[in-house]
C-alpha cells in the first residue's frame, strides 16, 4: 500500500545524499584513515536516523515552533561547523597527511569518526529542516506506526550504505594517491564549505533577530 511512499522518499533522500555538503566533506577529510572514515559514515547515518525519528514523532516541529530553542540549536550547529572549517583551513597549510590531521584538530579512530559524523549531521540545522519538511509533506497521519518505523530504517540504511561505500572507496590506496596530490586545495575547499554553511546559518539568524527587534 505504501510502496510508492518508500520509493519516493528513498529517491529524494538519495538525491540529497549525493549533493555536496558537510557530510560529504567530512568523509573526504577523514578518508586519510579508513576506520575513521567508516566511523564517520556510521555516525552520519545514526544522526539521520535520529533526525527522521524526531521528525516523524513531531519533536522536530516542536523545536522549530519554539524560536529560542531552535535558535540555540542553530548557534551550536553553526559554531561546530565553523570550528570544523577552521580546522580544515589550518590543515591546508600542512603537507603531510599526519600533520594535516593534527592541524585540523582531529584524531584517528572509529569512535572519533562516529562522534564527528554524528555531531556534523545532528548539529546541522539545515538537516533538521530537510527531514522535517520532507517527512511532514510525504507522511500523512494515515500512515501507521510500523510503516513510519520502516521509513526511518530505510533512511538509515540508505545513508549507511551510501556513506560507507564512499568512505571505503576514498580510502583505497589508489584514491589516496590521487587525494594526496590535491591534499592542500582539498582541505582548503572543505574548510571554505564548512565555513560557508556556518556563515549562512549565522547570517540567517541575524536577519531573523533584526526582524524581531524592529
Amino acid at each position: 500500500m505504501f510502496t510508492s511512499l518508500f520509493l519516493t522518499i528513498g529517491l529524494i533522500h538519495l538525491v540529497a545524499l549525493a549533493s555536496p555538503g558537510p557530510d560529504f566533506a567530512l568523509i573526504l577529510r577523514t578518508s586519510l584513515h579508513r576506520p575513521t572514515a567508516l566511523g564517520a559514515a556510521f555516525g552520519i547515518a545514526l544522526a539521520i536516523l535520529v533526525h527522521a525519528t524526531l521528525s516523524l514523532t513531531g519533536i522536530s516541529l516542536l523545536i522549530a515552533e519554539h524560536p529560542w530553542l531552535f535558535m540555540a540549536v542553530k548557534v551550536v550547529g553553526a559554531l561546530y561547523l565553523g570550528w570544523l572549517g577552521w580546522g580544515a583551513i589550518k590543515a591546508a597549510w600542512h603537507s603531510s597527511a599526519a600533520l594535516a590531521f593534527k592541524a585540523g584538530g582531529e584524531q584517528q579512530g572509529w569512535r572519533k569518526g562516529v562522534w564527528n559524523g554524528l555531531a556534523t549531521n545532528l548539529l546541522n540545522p539545515k538537516a533538521l529542516l530537510f527531514f522535517m519538511g520532507l517527512l511532514a509533506a510525504m507522511v500523512t497521519p494515515q500512515v501507521d506506526g510500523l510503516t513510519r518505523g520502516l521509513l526511518v530504517l530505510e533512511l538509515f540504511l540508505l545513508s549507511l550504505v551510501w556513506f560507507g561505500v564512499l568512505a571505503w572507496s576514498l580510502s583505497t590506496p589508489r584514491a589516496q594517491r590521487l587525494l594526496g596530490r590535491i591534499q592542500r586545495p582539498l582541505n582548503l575547499v572543505t574548510g571554505l564549505l564548512f565555513g560557508a554553511v556556518s556563515l549562512s546559518i549565522l547570517t540567517g539568524m541575524a536577519q531573523q533577530l533584526t526582524v524581531l527587534i524592529t
